[in-house]
C-alpha cells in the first residue's frame, strides 16, 4: 500500500482517523496475500502531497498513533512484511530528513523486525531547470541518509526520472551508496510513459524492456508502479493488456 492514510481517507476503518465506516480493504489484502504467501509493506498515514508545506511535527504525531492502530489490527498476519514511508520526494525539502527520520523511528520502535522501505525519484537534469547531475544527487542522499536513513532498510528510486542514457550513472552511483549505508537496494519500475503529458498511459514494451535489462546491473530487488493501472490484464486500459502479454512472453515463456 502506498498509503494507508491520505487526508480524510483510509483504507480501513480508522477509529483514530475518524473513518469508522470505510470498508476495510487493507484487511482482504491481508487475507489473500497470507493465503498466496505473498508480502505486504503498509504505507503510513501522509495528509497531502506536501504534508502541509513541510508540517513536520503534526505528520509524525498522527501517525504515531495510526501506526499503533494499523498494527494491532494487522500484526498477526503473516504477510505483514514492513512499512512504506509515502513522503516521497527528490532532494532535501519539506523538512524530509527529519520526517525520515521520525517516522522510520516509530515504525522501528513498534516493530523493530519489520522492514521500512522508501521510493524517492530523481531530481535530473533533463527534466528540471533546476535538476542534479548523478554525482549531485548522490551527493544530496549521502547527506539525506546520514541525517535520517539510521532505520532505513530499503530505498526504491524510481526509474522514470532516471533517463535512460544515463540509468548507468544514477543507479550505479546510488547503488554504492546504498551499500555504504546497508540500505537495500531496490528499484522502482514505473509502467507508464512519462513523456506523454496530462494523461498516463501504459509503457511502451520497446521502453520498458532495457529499464528492466538495465537494472540487473544494480538492483537487489525490482518492484513496479503500477500494476493495476498499467501492466494487469483487468486494466481499463486495452494497451495494458498488450504490454502484459508481451512482458509475459518475453520473460515468463
Amino acid at each position: 500500500f502506498i498509503r494507508g492514510g491520505f487526508g480524510g481517507k483510509t483504507i480501513f476503518p480508522s477509529k483514530v482517523m475518524g473513518t469508522e465506516g470505510t470498508d476495510d480493504f487493507a484487511g482482504l489484502i491481508f487475507e489473500e496475500a497470507t493465503k498466496r504467501k505473498m508480502d505486504v509493506f503498509f504505507g503510513l498515514y501522509t495528509s497531502n502531497l506536501c504534508w502541509n508545506d513541510g508540517d513536520v511535527g503534526t505528520e509524525i504525531f498522527k501517525n504515531r498513533y495510526f501506526i499503533d492502530e494499523v498494527w494491532s489490527r494487522y500484526g498477526d498476519y503473516p504477510a505483514f512484511k514492513g512499512w512504506y514511508l509515502p513522503q516521497e520526494v527528490d532532494c532535501e525539502r519539506l523538512g524530509f530528513s527529519e520526517i525520515l527520520r521520525g517516522l522510520s523511528a516509530l515504525c522501528k520502535d513498534k516493530t523493530p523486525d519489520k522492514q521500512v522501505l522508501i521510493s524517492p525519484f530523481f531530481k535530473n537534469n533533463v527534466e528540471y531547470k533546476d535538476g542534479k547531475s548523478p554525482r549531485e544527487n548522490v551527493e544530496e542522499w549521502n547527506r539525506i541518509f546520514a541525517h535520517g536513513g539510521k532505520d532505513i532498510d530499503i530505498c526504491a528510486f524510481q526509474d522514470g526520472t532516471a533517463p535512460l542514457g544515463l540509468m548507468d550513472d544514477y543507479f550505479g552511483l546510488m547503488a554504492d551508496l546504498c551499500k555504504e549505508y546497508d540500505i537495500a537496494h531496490w528499484v522502482n519500475v514505473e509502467l507508464f510513459e512519462r513523456d506523454v503529458r496530462q494523461m498516463y498511459y501504459p509503457i511502451p514494451f520497446s521502453q520498458l524492456k532495457p529499464k528492466i535489462e538495465n537494472h540487473k546491473k544494480y538492483a537487489e530487488k525490482m518492484i513496479s508502479f503500477e500494476f493495476s493501472h498499467f501492466l494487469s490484464p483487468q486494466s481499463i486500459y486495452p494497451s495494458a493488456h498488450n504490454l502484459n502479454n508481451l512482458y509475459k512472453n518475453y520473460y515468463l515463456k
